[in-house]
């Protein structure tokens, strides 16, 4: 008797153990096929989002937008340069291993505009003033910079 009430003991211990691990399979399986399920409906907006994409970043699309709205056009071919216009480095005498820019500047353009003297010339040599300035020498990083003034045959 006392084999036969363990035996039920044990038969129900198993049998609910057997039930608890069988409901939260059901649950896991279940929370597993929504995931699915988002990341499918994820996949489909994502393709949506990259057509849509597409579809407004056309070429012509653009330049049709750039042309209306922003008064921008395409860059002409007479100021696309050769490679040859950039200006290369030069390597230094004194070391080797820094390489010495070389900086082009281009050519001022004449102003469009001129300064009005509202001055009479007579005025002028009348006054005849002189100013002096004292202009200090700078020195960075073993470069020396002195200022220099015009003179009257200098600008």
């Amino acid at each position: 008797m006392r084999m036969i009430l363990i035996s039920a003991l044990v038969l129900a211990g198993l049998g609910t153990t057997l039930y608890q691990v069988k409901t939260g399979i059901d649950a896991r399986q279940d929370r597993l096929n929504d995931l699915q399920l988002t990341i499918a409906a994820t996949k489909r907006d994502i393709a949506v989002l990259e057509a849509e994409w597409a579809y407004l970043s056309r070429p012509e699309r653009i330049m049709s937008l750039s042309s209306t709205l922003l008064n921008m056009e395409p860059i002409s071919y007479d100021r696309i340069l050769p490679l040859d216009a950039i200006p290369m480095r030069v390597m230094s005498d004194t070391n080797s291993q820094k390489p010495t820019p070389i900086v082009q500047l281009p050519v001022p353009k004449a102003p469009k505009a001129r300064a009005i003297n509202h001055t009479n010339s007579q005025d002028i040599s009348e006054k005849n003033t002189k100013i002096s300035v004292a202009l200090p020498s700078i020195t960075l990083k073993g470069s020396h910079i002195k200022a220099v003034t015009a003179g009257k045959d200098k600008p």
